[in-house]
C-alpha cells in the first residue's frame, strides 16, 4: 500500500505536456455543487489561485477539463500538464507563446513576464498534477514556481489560476476545494451509461464514490464478460472479498479505502491481462510521459509495432492506459495507475537500460536550436539517474551542457546539476572529477542567472575539495572562477587576490595556459580598478604566454582583453586594432561565438568615436551570429548596442524598441546584470524625451536589481543615471546627493575611473546651480583622475566642461584655453562628437569676445563633424548660429559707448547754462 500513499517525488525537468486537457468528458456524471463553487471563485475579483485537491483518480483533472472545455469567459485558456517535472521556464515560455507575449531571454524574469502577462487580460491558466513538483516536504523542487504563485497571490488580476494535485504546496493565497468521491446517485449514473448491471449504489457507496475506481470496475467487466458486465461477476474476477476488505476496521483503520479498493481492482485488471500486455504495461512505466510504439517495442523485443500497437490499444479499453491522438498515436498512464505499474514492476534496471539504448539511437545530433532538441539527452540523464549511475547521468548532461549555456537555460542546468551535486554529497564521493565538474557547473549557472553569492558558494565547496585531495589544477581553476564572481560584485581587490594565488599555483606546476588566463583575469580586475597600464601590463604578459604555446584563442582572449582597458583609456584606434586582430584569429579557428563578441567590441568602439552607423553595422553583424549559434545572452548584448547607437542618432523610439527586446532576453536567461542595463539604457532613452519621470522609474527598477545581486558598481551607475535625470529636471540638490551617493560606491570599491566620472557630474550639478567656482573644483578633480589612471576621453571631458564654468563666469580667455586642450585630445583620440562639441562651445567662447570670423569657423567645423555622423537636428543649430553670425549688425551703442555719449551731453549742458 507503501506507493499509492506515500508523496510524489519531484522529477528532473521533463517535457511539457502542454496546450488543450486532451481528457474526454463523455462520461461525465455530477460534480454540480463542485463546478458551481470554482465558477464562484472565478467570478471573484479578491480570488487569483485556485486549488483542487484529491487523492489519486479523485477526478481532479476531469473537474478541471469541465472548467477549461465548459466556463464561460476567459477567451484564452492554457493547459499545462506537470506530471513529468516540467521545469518552470518551459511553462512560462509556452504560456507567454500561446498568449501572444515576448519571452525575455533571462530565465529569473520569466516570473516577472508570466504575472505581466496574466494581469493584462482576462486568461485561464490551470497546471494539472502539480504534486510533481513537491518534495517530500512540500517545498518546491523546481525553481520558480513557488517565486510565482507568490508573486501571482501578491499582485493578481483579471486572470485566474487554477492547480490540480493531489497534496497542497506550504504557500497561502489559495481557495481550496477538497475533492471526494462521486454521490450515490452520481456514481449510479456513471455506472449506468457506463453499461454496468447489479447493485450500483450498494457498490458506489462501497468504494465511496471514487470515480476511478468506478470506472476501472466497469471497464474489467465489459472487457471481461461483455454480454453481461454484472457486479456480481466480481467474485469470478478475484474480487469476492472486496466488501469484507473494505469493511473490515483492521484494514480501513491503516489504509484509505479507497486505496484499498483501487490496489484490489488494479490487481485484478493486472491478473487479468495476457502475458503480453502485462510485460507491456510493467517495461513502458519506465518512461516519463505519453509513448509511442516504436518507444514500446524498444523496451519488449521480439514483437512488431503494429502488435505492440495493437495490445497498447486493448490495454486503453481497461481504462490502464490513456490513448491521445494528436498527429500520432501515443498512450500514457494516469499517474496512480503508473504509480500502481511502478511498484508491481520492481527493479527496472533492464528497462530503464533498454530506454537509454533507444533514446541514444534517436537523438538528434548538432546543430541544436530549441531545448525540444536535446529532450532525448535530457531522458538518457534521468534514466541514469534512476540507475543510480551519476556518472553517466552526468556524461548525458554534459554532452548539450554549451547548448543549455547558450540558450539560456540555466535554471534547467541549477536543477539537473543540483541533484547529481546533492547525490555526490549524499555518497561522500568527494574524490569523483565529475562530482567537482558538477559543483563548477552549478556554481557557473547561477552565475549566469547574476546569483554571484549563490555562485561562489559552490566555487568554494569546489575549492574546498580540490584542497582536501590535493589537486592543485582543481584548486588554481576553482580560485579563478571565485574572483570572476567576486568582481561582478565589484569587490575588485578580493578578485585581485584569488587570481593572484591561482597564477602561482599555475607558475608552480608550470602550467604556461593556466598562467596566461590567470594575467588575464587580473589584467580585467585592475581595468575595473582604473589601474590601465597595470592592466595592459597583465593582458600583455597573458598574450606573450599564449602567443609563446601557440594558444590561437587565449591569444585572441587576451586581445579583447587589452581591447577592453584601451577603450576605458578613450583610445579608441588602438581598441579597433585589437578587436579586429581579435576576429582574424577567432575566424581563424572556427569560434563564432567569440567573433560575434569582438564584433559588439568593434561596434562600441566606433560608437564611442561618433560614426554611429557603422557602429550599428557590427552590432547586426554580431547579432546575426549570436543568432545563428542560439546565443541568447549575446543577442541582448547586441540590442543594447543597437539602443545605444540609435539613442545618439536621436531615434529614441527605435533606440527603446530596442532596449525593450534586450530587457525581455535578459530576463528569459535569468541575466539580471543584463537586465539591469537594458533598463538604464530604457532610462536613458526616455529622459532623452524629456520624459523624466519615466527615466527615473526604469533608473529605479535597475538600481533595485543591482542591490538585490549584490552589484555595487551597476548601483553607482544607476545612482549616477538618477541624479542626471533630477538634473534635468532642474532638482539640483537631489540630483547632487544621488551623484554623491555613487561618489562614495566608486571610492568604496576603488573604481578610480567611475570616482571620476561622479566628481564630473557633481560639476554639472552645481553649474546648473550657478555655483561655478564649485563645479571648477570638482571638474578639476576629475581632470586629475583622468590624467592619473590615463583616460585621455575623460581628460577632454573634464577639459570642456572646466570650458563651460569659465564660460559662464564671463572669464573668456581662460574658457578658450581649455577648449583648446581639449579640443587636442578630442583630435587625437578620434572622437569627433568630443570634438564637435568643443568646436561648438569654442565658437560661443569666441564670438563673447568679439572674434566673429574664428567664431565662424568654429561654428562650421562643428556642423561639418555633425554631418559626417548624421544628426542632422546638430547641424541645423549650428546652422542658425552661422546664419547668426554671419548677419551684417545694424549699428547699436555698447554700453561704455552711452556713458561717454552721456558725459558729452551733460558737459555741453552744463556749459551752456553757464553761458
Amino acid at each position: 500500500m507503501e506507493w499509492i500513499e506515500r508523496s510524489t517525488e519531484a522529477e528532473s525537468p521533463g517535457v511539457l505536456k502542454a496546450g488543450n486537457p486532451q481528457k474526454s468528458l463523455a462520461y461525465w456524471q455530477g460534480r454540480k455543487t463542485e463546478f458551481a463553487q470554482i465558477q464562484q471563485w472565478l467570478t471573484d475579483n479578491n480570488t487569483f489561485l485556485i486549488g483542487i485537491e484529491g487523492i489519486g483518480g479523485a477526478g481532479k483533472s476531469m473537474l478541471a477539463a469541465k472548467i477549461y472545455e465548459e466556463i464561460a469567459g476567459f477567451p484564452k485558456r492554457f493547459w499545462a500538464d506537470v506530471s513529468n517535472g516540467a521545469s518552470f521556464s518551459d511553462l512560462a515560455r509556452q504560456v507567454l507563446t500561446e498568449f501572444g507575449f515576448p519571452v525575455p531571454e533571462e530565465e529569473a524574469r520569466l516570473v516577472e513576464a508570466l504575472v505581466r502577462c496574466l494581469r493584462s487580460g482576462e486568461f485561464l491558466l490551470i497546471i494539472d498534477n502539480l504534486e510533481s513538483l513537491l518534495q517530500p516536504n512540500r517545498q518546491w523542487g523546481s525553481l520558480f514556481y513557488g517565486e510565482f504563485f507568490n508573486a501571482w497571490v501578491e499582485f493578481g488580476g483579471n486572470s485566474k489560476v487554477i492547480v490540480t494535485t493531489r497534496e497542497r504546496p506550504e504557500l497561502k493565497g489559495f481557495e481550496w476545494l477538497p475533492l471526494k468521491g462521486l454521490l450515490v446517485d452520481e456514481g449510479v449514473a456513471l455506472l449506468t451509461a457506463l453499461g454496468i448491471r447489479g447493485d450500483l449504489a450498494e457498490f458506489v457507496e462501497l468504494v465511496d464514490g471514487h470515480p476511478l475506481l468506478l470506472r476501472l470496475v466497469a471497464d474489467l467487466l465489459k472487457e471481461e464478460y461483455p454480454q453481461d458486465p454484472d457486479l456480481s461477476r466480481l467474485a469470478d474476477l478475484g474480487l469476492g472479498n472486496l466488501r469484507r476488505l473494505l469493511t473490515d476496521p483492521q484494514v480501513v483503520g491503516v489504509h484509505r479505502r479507497e486505496n484499498v479498493g483501487m490496489v484490489l481492482v488494479l490487481d485484478a485488471s493486472f491478473n487479468r491481462l495476457n502475458e503480453l500486455q502485462k510485460a507491456l504495461l510493467l517495461n513502458i512505466s519506465v518512461y516519463r510521459g505519453a509513448v509511442d510504439s516504436a518507444a514500446a517495442v524498444a523496451v519488449l523485443a521480439g514483437s512488431s509495432a503494429a502488435e505492440i500497437e495493437g495490445e497498447l490499444r486493448n490495454i486503453v479499453k481497461r481504462s490502464l492506459l490513456i490513448e491521445k491522438l494528436n498527429g500520432k498515436r501515443r498512450f500514457e498512464f494516469q499517474p496512480v495507475v503508473l504509480e500502481y505499474v511502478r511498484y508491481k514492476a520492481g527493479n527496472q534496471t533492464q528497462a530503464h537500460q533498454q530506454a537509454i539504448d533507444y533514446y541514444r539511437s534517436i537523438a538528434k545530433q548538432p546543430p541544436w536550436t530549441k531545448k525540444d532538441d536535446v529532450k532525448e539527452y535530457l531522458e538518457i540523464f534521468y534514466h541514469y539517474y534512476q540507475l543510480q549511475d551519476y556518472n553517466s547521468a552526468f556524461d548525458a548532461l554534459w554532452i548539450c551542457d554549451d547548448f543549455l549555456t547558450l540558450r539560456g537555460h540555466y535554471a534547467d542546468q541549477v536543477e539537473l546539476y543540483g541533484q547529481l551535486v546533492s547525490k555526490w554529497q549524499e555518497i561522500g564521493d568527494r574524490k569523483n572529477w565529475n562530482y567537482r565538474a558538477s559543483l563548477t557547473s552549478l556554481g557557473n549557472a547561477y552565475h549566469s542567472l547574476g546569483q554571484y553569492q549563490r555562485a561562489i558558494e559552490f566555487y568554494q565547496q569546489s575549492l574546498d575539495i580540490s584542497l582536501e585531495i590535493g589537486d592543485r589544477n582543481g584548486e588554481s581553476y576553482s580560485l579563478n572562477n571565485l574572483g570572476s564572481a567576486y568582481k561582478h560584485l565589484g569587490e575588485y581587490q578580493r578578485a585581485i587576490d584569488l587570481h593572484q594565488q591561482s597564477l602561482e599555483i599555475f607558475r608552480e606546476m608550470g602550467d604556461r595556459n593556466g598562467e596566461g588566463i590567470s594575467l588575464d583575469n587580473l589584467g580585467s580586475a585592475y581595468k575595473h580598478l582604473g589601474q590601465y597600464q597595470r592592466a595592459i601590463e597583465f593582458h600583455q604578459q597573458s598574450m606573450d604566454i599564449f602567443r609563446e604555446i601557440g594558444n590561437r584563442n587565449g591569444e585572441a582572449n587576451s586581445l579583447i582583453g587589452l581591447g577592453d582597458v584601451y577603450d576605458s583609456l578613450g583610445q579608441y584606434q588602438q581598441v579597433i586594432e585589437f578587436f579586429q586582430q581579435s576576429i582574424d584569429i577567432k575566424k581563424e579557428i572556427g569560434d563564432r561565438n567569440g567573433e560575434g563578441s569582438c564584433l559588439i567590441g568593434l561596434g562600441n568602439a566606433y560608437h564611442s568615436l561618433g560614426h554611429y552607423q557603422r557602429a550599428i553595422e557590427f552590432y547586426q553583424q554580431s547579432m546575426e551570429i549570436k543568432k545563428e549559434i542560439g546565443d541568447r545572452n549575446g543577442e541582448g548584448s547586441c540590442l543594447i548596442g543597437l539602443g545605444n547607437a540609435y539613442r545618439y542618432l536621436r531615434q529614441y523610439q527605435r533606440a527603446i524598441e530596442f532596449y525593450q527586446q534586450s530587457m525581455e532576453i535578459k530576463k528569459e536567461i535569468g541575466d539580471r546584470n543584463g537586465e539591469g542595463l537594458s533598463l538604464i539604457g530604457l532610462g536613458n532613452a526616455y529622459r532623452y524625451l524629456r520624459q523624466y519621470q519615466r527615466a527615473i522609474e526604469f533608473y529605479q527598477q535597475s538600481m533595485e536589481i543591482f542591490r538585490e545581486i549584490g552589484h555595487p558598481n551597476g548601483e553607482a551607475v544607476s545612482l549616477g543615471n538618477l541624479g542626471n535625470a533630477y538634473d534635468f529636471l532642474g532638482q539640483y540638490p537631489l540630483a547632487i546627493e544621488f551623484y554623491q551617493q555613487a561618489l562614495n560606491i566608486k571610492k568604496d570599491i576603488s573604481d578610480r575611473n567611475g570616482e571620476g566620472l561622479s566628481l564630473f557630474n557633481l560639476g554639472n550639478a552645481y553649474r546648473s546651480l550657478g555655483q561655478y567656482q564649485r563645479a571648477i573644483e570638482f571638474y578639476q578633480q576629475s581632470l586629475d583622475i583622468a590624467r592619473d589612471i590615463g583616460n585621455r576621453n575623460g581628460e577632454g571631458a573634464s577639459l570642456l566642461n572646466l570650458g563651460d564654468a569659465y564660460r559662464s563666469l564671463g572669464q573668456y580667455p581662460q574658457a578658450i584655453e581649455f577648449y583648446q586642450q581639449s579640443l587636442e585630445i578630442s583630435r587625437e583620440i578620434g572622437d569627433i562628437r568630443g570634438e564637435a562639441n568643443t568646436w561648438f562651445n569654442l565658437g560661443l567662447a569666441l564670438d563673447n569676445v568679439n572674434r566673429e570670423s574664428d567664431a565662424l569657423g568654429a561654428y562650421r567645423n562643428a556642423r561639418e563633424l555633425y554631418q559626417t555622423m548624421g544628426l542632422d537636428a546638430y547641424v541645423q543649430r549650428y546652422n542658425d548660429e552661422i546664419e547668426r553670425i554671419s548677419q551684417p549688425k545694424a549699428p547699436v551703442v555698447s554700453r561704455r559707448g552711452f556713458w561717454g555719449w552721456w558725459r558729452r551731453l551733460w558737459r555741453w549742458v552744463r556749459g551752456w547754462f553757464r553761458r
